[in-house]
């Protein structure tokens, strides 16, 4: 899709190159399939929002990629709103919260509005070794699953990854309305325990061996915090090729605010 800009732009954003030239021949292949669906989601997009609005929300942002992780991350904010818009037919882009921040998308569903936001993570562990690459002595094997009650760094293995989950999540209750029907979207990739990992950061590190129904939240889980009270439920999304944006798990904040209604539930699943 084009834009219209009143500046051509000549030069290909950094990103776009990097997204598809960088990786092994199956990544560049993905990458560059990834570019037509992106193509497919933006029409979705004009069809529901306009070609302005879809222009002056992303234009900027596309045109002044600088790295496939940001471009990546683009991307799943354009799946899930074209996705979210489809399933709802009425759709707003990045409503401001009135505190100087924006949610991705606003979209309804059963007659509830509900306010939207994507975050999209890559796990660096565990190390994969490449053809070539040699014996790298400084990079850990192993992962702890909880925190060290001190606090510090194990030397012979990765931190648990809900800390940094934890970490990059902590403050997104800022870009939500108060008292509003709010979700979060995660796009986590990862070749370990991504739900158990997620359900570590929003219940606690003592819930990795508990199953759906059995969590119970504790002091360290960011469902804990009065601020994060006004996210209702947060849902693990992931891009499929052939149905695009899916959902296949939800965890609902059992401290919100408001409760996500269960026509919204039975409808995202």
């Amino acid at each position: 899709m084009v834009f219209p800009q009143k500046k051509a732009q000549t030069n290909i954003p950094k990103g776009l190159i990097e997204y598809i030239s960088s990786g092994t021949p199956s990544e560049i292949e993905t990458g560059r399939d990834n570019l037509t669906t992106i193509e497919k989601y933006l029409t979705d997009l004009k069809n529901l929002c306009g070609l302005k609005t879809v222009g002056d929300t992303y234009r900027r942002d596309l045109s002044g990629v600088d790295s496939a992780n940001r471009l990546a991350e683009l991307f799943c904010e354009i799946a899930l709103c074209a996705s979210l818009g489809n399933l709802s037919g009425k759709l707003r882009l990045r409503p401001s919260t009135g505190k100087g921040t924006y949610s991705d998308c606003l979209f309804n569903l059963h007659g509830f509005d509900i306010f939207a936001e994507a975050k999209r993570y890559v796990d660096p562990w565990p190390y994969i070794e490449k053809l070539g690459d040699g014996v790298k002595e400084d990079v850990p094997y192993s992962r702890s699953i909880t925190q060290r009650p001190s606090g510090e760094k194990p030397n012979d293995s990765a931190r648990p990854r809900s800390m940094d989950l934890r970490s990059k999540l902590r403050d997104v209750h800022k870009q939500f309305l108060e008292r509003r029907l709010n979700i979060l979207f995660v796009f986590h990739c990862s070749l370990a325990e991504t739900i158990r990992y997620l359900t570590q950061a929003l219940f606690g590190d003592a819930n990795f061996f508990k199953n759906e129904g059995e969590f119970v939240l504790k002091s360290d889980g960011l469902f804990y915090l009065e601020e994060w009270r006004n996210i209702s439920a947060c849902y693990l999304s992931r891009f499929n090729p052939e149905s695009g944006v899916i959902f296949p798990f939800v965890w609902k904040n059992p401290r919100a605010q408001l409760e996500i209604p269960k026509s919204v539930l039975e409808a995202l699943s």
